[in-house]
Parts: structure tokens; C-alpha cells; sequence
């Protein structure tokens, strides 16, 4: 049997100089990603995988043969930590490590026929997740949700942009 992971709690901070309905829009965006994250978890670990080792598997689809280093860098985790990861991953059958054969200092990760499997699976479970919640609404609901979410990612983008420029 697997252990559910705790419960996530979060307060929100007081959004002084905010206005009313976008301090409602906030806290209603991040109760719902709260939300998500807790299902996600929970269908994730009822499978056996880790979330961390979700995204991993996730990238090796794409990047197979990446460097460890480079895991690091795209999971944003520290190399030790992707060590770790990996370790647990190794013995599972879902990755092979492999030194580099240009430069024996660095390992490639490849994905083993059991990490494909794997991956495969958690599409699986994404697309009954996918079917369960957002499918539920109505169409016009999905595409104006749809429509919200670009723009709020583009706000999102613009102002990482603005801050990267404002430490360079």
C-alpha cells in the first residue's frame, strides 16, 4: 500500500495595494494550483513514482542521453540531488548511466525500456486525470479558461523578463 503524501497547507500573504477582485483572482489561482498539486501527488504516488522522478522520465523522453549535469540544470535541483535521484531510479530498471565517450567526466542518463514503460504509463494516468477535472467543464468554459491562462502566462513572462533585466 502507498502512503499518501502529507496534506500541502498555504496561507496567503496580505496583498497590500491590491485590488479586491485580483487579490480574489490570486488566491483562487493558487488554492486551485494547491489543489492540483495535491491530486497530482497522490495519483503519482498510487503508481509508485515520485513527482521528481515524473519530470525526470519526462525530459528523457525528449532528451535522452543528456548529461547528468544538464538533468540538473533542467529539473532547477542541485547535482546531487539528481544523483540521488537517479540512484533510486538505477536500481528501479527505469535509467541507465553511462560515462560520457568523448569525455569519460561526464555521465549520460538513458532511458531503459522500464523507464519508457513507465512514462507511457504516467500519460496514461495524466490523460484520466485530464478527463476527471478540466474535461468536466463545458467547452466554452475550457477554451475561455484556455484563452485566460496564455494571457496570464504571457503577464507571467513579461514580468520574468523584467525582472532578468532589471539585475543585469
Amino acid at each position: 500500500m502507498v502512503k499518501a503524501a502529507p496534506e500541502f497547507k498555504m496561507t496567503v500573504p496580505d496583498l497590500q495595494g491590491v485590488d479586491d477582485l485580483s487579490a480574489h483572482v490570486f488566491r483562487a489561482f493558487l488554492g486551485t494550483a494547491r489543489m492540483h498539486m495535491q491530486l497530482m501527488m497522490r495519483t503519482m504516488a498510487e503508481t509508485g513514482t515520485h513527482p521528481g522522478q515524473a519530470m525526470c522520465l519526462r525530459l528523457l523522453t525528449v532528451n535522452d542521453g543528456i548529461s547528468q549535469r544538464d538533468l540538473a540544470d533542467m529539473l532547477h535541483v542541485a547535482r546531487p540531488t539528481v544523483t540521488r535521484m537517479l540512484q533510486g531510479m538505477e536500481k528501479a530498471g527505469l535509467v541507465e548511466r553511462r560515462a560520457d565517450e568523448a569525455d569519460q567526466r561526464l555521465t549520460r542518463v538513458f532511458l531503459t525500456g522500464a523507464g519508457r514503460d513507465a512514462e507511457k504509463q504516467m500519460g496514461v494516468t495524466a490523460a484520466e486525470y485530464v478527463n476527471a477535472t478540466i474535461a468536466t467543464l463545458p467547452e466554452d468554459d475550457r477554451r475561455e479558461l484556455a484563452r485566460l491562462l496564455d494571457e496570464l502566462g504571457a503577464c507571467i513572462t513579461a514580468a520574468s523578463d523584467k525582472q532578468q533585466e532589471a539585475r543585469q
